[in-house]
């Protein structure tokens, strides 16, 4: 038998009939309710500017103008946008001792405070890559023969470098 003729037949059918009848217009949306705001799509945006500004004032609010599209800004505005201190903390990595002692936008004891936050986080940081790079070598069974004379030099100096820090550190709590 063929397709066509088989549904034919199927809607010529009285069980067919019957059940189409009793069908009404279904909705797929699973009863999801409306937008609740009214008026929410306007014909046009200055309409819904309108609209919004009313019911803004209606409600005792106040609309704030839209603002222009942001323009590129140079390096000299973001500086001037940028706070002083941000500023003079930025260059304390190129500045000299007595730059950095000199800058008046903070006090002794924020400067202070200041590094030992910044210490802090750079510690992390380097905690975090020793942990990967032992982790690496444990995980891949790398003997410290392997190494390139030039690291091996620098492990040390690094060791150094920490007991040197630690002595400090020990000494700016105290």
């Amino acid at each position: 038998m063929n397709v066509e003729k088989f549904i034919q037949k199927l809607k010529e059918s009285e069980s067919y009939k019957k059940f189409k009848g009793e069908v009404q217009e279904t909705s797929v949306t699973g009863m999801v309710a409306g937008y609740e705001t009214p008026r929410a799509f306007a014909p046009s945006e200055k309409a819904f500017d309108e609209k919004t500004k009313e019911n803004a004032e209606q409600l005792g609010f106040k609309v704030v103008p839209k603002t222009k599209r942001r323009q590129s800004i140079s390096f000299d505005q973001l500086v001037k946008q940028e706070s002083t201190y941000k500023i003079a903390m930025k260059t304390l990595h190129e500045a000299s001792y007595k730059d950095y002692k000199r800058d008046r936008t903070k006090t002794t004891s924020e400067k202070i405070n200041y590094s030992i936050k910044e210490l802090n986080q750079a510690l992390i940081q380097v905690e975090r890559a020793v942990g990967h790079a032992l982790r690496l070598k444990t995980e891949m069974g790398v003997d410290q023969r392997t190494f390139w004379r030039s690291s091996q030099s620098r492990l040390t100096k690094i060791g150094e470098k920490l007991n040197r820090i630690g002595k400090k550190i020990n000494e700016l709590g105290a």
